[in-house]
């Protein structure tokens, strides 16, 4: 056994020295085979031959007899090599294969089996040790490049750990489940926890999860509509927090961390674009500053508060002294001029500590521009399904300037505050541009809650929000008021409705406010044979245009020619029931065109190549399009245009775009005259309609809602009363278009 282990010993010191190879393999089990083979045959003709010579009268019994002995010894002692030489070496050789595949796990050198020991089976050993030879070379270079990972792991490691020492806000780093996947040591201080958060412990059970959560939605929100992009915070967003124990009040900030889905992944369809994927949040300590604003707001709202009382007795002896005629005229006089005076410096007073402490805390809370569509979203989404009413968005967006997370709370309150007291069982939110305030409405049909009761409503906490915010602390925090009447329901002939309105500040830096002004308006496009449509005739044609469900669209396109190649790259659309705009109820989408967009049409719209790139086609959408307008009237602003592109596409889709279509360039002129500006910048402008978003397929649509709403009260007066009505009319102006650009 000396030579086997010699074999071993010498293969095992270098991987890559090769295996001594033995002599040629010995041929045991063959020649075996062979000999059986050869000899029996001719130990039977022997024995054949020897029997038939000696005249034996049992000779054939005994030649039987004897062939049958040595057949079975022939087989036995085949059997028996078979068993020693291959069954057994072959169990033992796959058991030294088991200990090699887990041998050598420093990869320095693989281990051996000696050839010699398995005879026949020689050549599988050799291939078993060339296999090890593999499997160490490969643990090596395993082991080399985990190495060099995690040394440069450590190194940034180091470096991230000496940044965040170094930085006097506290950060942490997050999952999507809120688990904390690194923080730093300002972190802890500025919470207040002594030893370790605790990696992968949840951040909720530090800090109140409502605005953490509120902030999540709202980016989440801005990077599924894309908006991210062009929005002047990007991926992040401010708030304002506290700990779960209340005693410290955090101002944080946001940031999303984005991740590009991977090419083949299986994502459903359905997601584009990046997704978020966790977030890091920095936190400063707001305690003592916001701590400060509430001891302001307790000692000013004392103060205003207190006035009032010497104001109503100073008030009050003057009517006494009205009731006591017995005063002489001049002692009368000097009482009342010195009681007047006084009640007027009280008055002015109230009036400058009043402004000063709106001005102070309006200043000093964290607040940002918000979309007013965005903020509506998350107040529906905060009432939630399972409410026992429903939240409707309406009307035209608008940009506001506020703190986004007491806001939301605040108008879920408030709904849940009508529905106690009246039990609607469905409310309008709908923004309203008005002076130097934007008005945020809870409309219904119901009675209007009388003033006493709203006033009582100021002094309510929120029980979601910080620092125990009431409800007149987060209006005062705006600048606002609030107060409820009825108001007309939309149309000539509208129901009486009731409402809440709250004023909010506008935004300080609307995105049309420092966006790149894009290009001017599309030019007229006239196609009669798409402008000249038959009457409805049935009733639909008879219903009245105020009682029809309307869907508002507008199409962005590569180009202005749809016969030489250019395509739709965005369409977007709203729908319009009972006069109201149900801003909630869209269908907007960008569309691949297959084909470059030209770089002269991208100012007019702003759509990129790289924006489409990931966006179905056109024949995808357009069924979807169409399932969405189903049994509504169109409407669109120079409709001729976008209803060509759709008309092109139709066979290719599968679907036919038959509604009627009602079109606000031409009943501009049916109402103002050939003369005028018939764009729709111009029809908003002159109707006191302030545009939003204007250049987008979805904002052009809400603005052409907008004109159309409005030209229905204008078209009752010239008696066009009828869907019917309206189509007549509009075939009269298509019909005076194509005489005139025949002559």
């Amino acid at each position: 056994m000396s030579a086997p282990a010699t074999t071993g010993t010498a293969g095992a010191a270098g991987a890559a020295a090769p295996a001594t190879t033995p002599a040629e393999p010995r041929r045991i089990i063959p020649l075996a085979f062979r000999a059986a083979g050869i000899g029996l045959p001719l130990l039977s003709v022997g024995a054949a031959v020897g029997f038939s010579a000696n005249g034996d009268p049992n000779a054939f019994v005994t030649y039987a007899v004897t062939m049958t002995a040595a057949v079975t010894a022939g087989v036995w002692g085949l059997w028996g090599l078979v068993d020693r030489r291959l069954l057994r070496a072959s169990e033992t050789l796959s058991r030294e294969a088991g200990l090699i595949a887990h041998g050598a796990a420093d990869g320095k050198a693989g281990a051996r089996i000696p050839l010699a020991r398995y005879g026949d089976l020689a050549p599988v050993a050799k291939a078993v040790n060339e296999l090890s030879d593999k499997l160490a070379a490969a643990r090596r270079d395993t082991a080399r490049t985990v190495a060099e990972s995690t040394a440069k792991a450590e190194e940034q490691k180091t470096r991230l750990a000496a940044v965040l020492r170094d930085l006097h806000e506290g950060v942490l780093v997050c999952n999507l489940k809120h688990q904390i996947l690194l923080y730093n040591q300002t972190a802890l201080d500025i919470l207040h926890l002594a030893g370790d958060l605790g990696l992968g412990r949840s951040l909720l059970h530090f800090v109140v999860a409502e605005p953490v959560i509120h902030t999540l939605e709202r980016l989440t929100l801005r990077v599924r509509e894309g908006r991210h992009v062009n929005h002047e915070h990007g991926t992040t967003a401010q708030f304002v927090g506290a700990t779960t124990d209340g005693r410290i009040l955090l101002a944080g900030r946001m940031s999303a961390i984005l991740q590009e889905p991977p090419e083949g992944s299986d994502e459903p369809p359905t997601i584009t674009g990046p997704r978020i994927t966790g977030y890091v949040i920095t936190l400063s300590d707001a305690t003592s500053e916001l701590a400060a604003l509430g001891q302001r707001d307790a000692l000013l709202r004392e103060a205003t508060e207190g006035f009032c009382a010497p104001i109503a007795n100073l008030r009050a002896v003057l009517e006494t002294l009205d009731d006591t005629p017995e005063l002489g005229p001049e002692e009368r006089a000097a009482f009342q001029a010195a009681l007047m005076d006084s009640s007027n410096t009280l008055s002015e007073r109230l009036a400058r500590v009043t402004n000063e402490y709106r001005s102070v805390v309006t200043g000093s809370w964290p607040m940002s521009d918000i979309h007013s569509t965005n903020l509506i979203n998350l107040i529906r989404h905060r009432v939630g399904p399972e409410a026992q009413y429903g939240v409707t968005l309406t009307g035209l967006p608008q940009w506001v300037h506020g703190d986004s997370y007491s806001l939301v709370i605040l108008f879920g309150y408030l709904i849940e505050y009508v529905y106690a007291l009246t039990g609607v069982p469905a409310y309008d939110l709908s923004v309203e541009a008005g002076g130097s305030w934007v008005y945020l409405d809870i409309t219904w049909r119901g009675p209007s809650v009388p003033s006493g009761i709203v006033d009582s409503w100021l002094d309510h906490p929120l029980p979601d929000a910080l620092g125990g915010l009431t409800v007149g602390d987060v209006l005062q925090h705006h600048k606002s008021t609030m107060w409820s009447e009825p108001v007309k329901g939309p149309g000539s002939e509208g129901e009486l409705l009731s409402r809440l309105r709250v004023p909010l500040p506008p935004a300080l830096k609307p995105p049309s406010a420092h966006t790149t002004a894009r290009g001017g308006a599309r030019p007229e496009f006239f196609d009669f044979n798409l402008l000249h449509q038959p009457l409805a005739t049935s009733e639909l044609g008879r219903t009245p245009l105020d009682q029809l469900h309307y869907v508002v669209f507008d199409t962005e396109t590569t180009g202005l020619s749809p016969s030489t190649g250019d395509e739709i790259i965005q369409i977007a659309a709203v729908r319009v029931v009972g006069g109201r705009i149900l801003t909630g109820e869209t269908f907007n989408t960008l569309v691949n065109p297959k084909r470059t967009i030209p770089p002269e049409s991208i100012p007019f719209h702003g759509i990129t190549d790289a924006m489409v790139a990931d966006k179905p086609t056109i024949d995808k959408v357009l069924p979807q399009f169409r399932n969405f307008v189903s049994g509504a009237v169109l409407i669109a602003h120079n409709a001729a245009f976008d209803l060509k592109f759709l008309k092109m596409k139709e066979r290719a889709s599968g679907v036919r775009f038959d509604s009627p279509v009602l079109d606000t360039m031409l009943l501009s002129r049916m109402l103002l005259g050939e003369g005028g500006d018939h764009t729709l910048d111009g029809i908003a402008e002159r109707l006191g309609i302030e545009v939003v978003d204007r250049h987008t397929a979805l904002g052009d649509s809400l603005v052409t809602a907008a004109v159309f709403l409005r030209m229905v009260e204008m078209l009752k007066e010239r008696d066009v009363r009828t869907l019917d009505d309206a189509i007549r009319g509009a075939n009269i102006i298509v019909e005076l278009a194509a005489r005139e650009r025949a002559f």
